[in-house]
């Protein structure tokens, strides 16, 4: 097991310790052979609490990557998702991606968006003259309480949870695509 896990595991473990496997969980939990990483990230957490200044962040996002991935504070959790590149198909000669949006034989045009960790999955679909949004979780959860923005736009739009696509009245084309969590409800 000790091959398997990662320097992102131990950072899981202890900051988002429902996305690791229960397996990892428990050998984490009664191993001791990543304990100086596990106080590491431990104390990390800690000094968290405190607002971080712009040049501890920067160097956290150097050592480790998939930190630039989550902006943690005390009320949100920001993930951006990024489109899905799709092999090229061949059909009759012609030489077609699914993503592509310029088939203008279909009236339908998707794009998919994921996360670096495919936690969360974003798909956008483009009919003659609306749009449906859709907001899964690789987990099976229901999400409730986030904004997505799409850019470049820079739009949010608001969602009370996932159980519903999000209808637009009009096509959207994002290039990338932002989740908002844990939101303060204004009154």
């Amino acid at each position: 097991m000790k091959d398997k896990i990662t320097e992102k595991d131990l950072f899981d473990y202890i900051f988002f310790p429902d996305l690791l496997s229960k397996e990892k969980y428990q050998y984490l939990g009664n191993s001791n052979e990543f304990s100086e990483e596990i106080e590491f990230f431990t104390e990390l957490k800690k000094s968290l609490r405190r607002e971080l200044t712009e040049h501890e962040k920067i160097l956290i996002s150097k050592r480790f990557p998939f930190y630039s991935n989550y902006v943690v504070n005390d009320t949100s959790r920001i993930i951006h998702l990024y489109p899905k590149d799709l092999p090229k198909k061949k059909v009759k000669g012609l030489v077609l991606s699914a993503a592509s949006v310029n088939n203008s034989k279909s009236e339908i045009i998707t794009r998919t968006f994921y996360d670096d960790n495919k936690t969360y999955i974003i798909k956008v679909i483009n009919h003659h003259n609306y749009s449906k949004i859709f907001v899964f979780s690789t987990l099976d959860a229901i999400i409730k309480n986030f904004e997505i923005t799409v850019f470049p736009q820079g739009i949010k739009y608001h969602f009370d949870d996932n159980t519903k696509p999000l209808l637009l009245d009009y096509n959207i084309y994002p290039e990338k695509v932002a989740l908002e969590f844990n939101l303060i409800k204004h009154n």
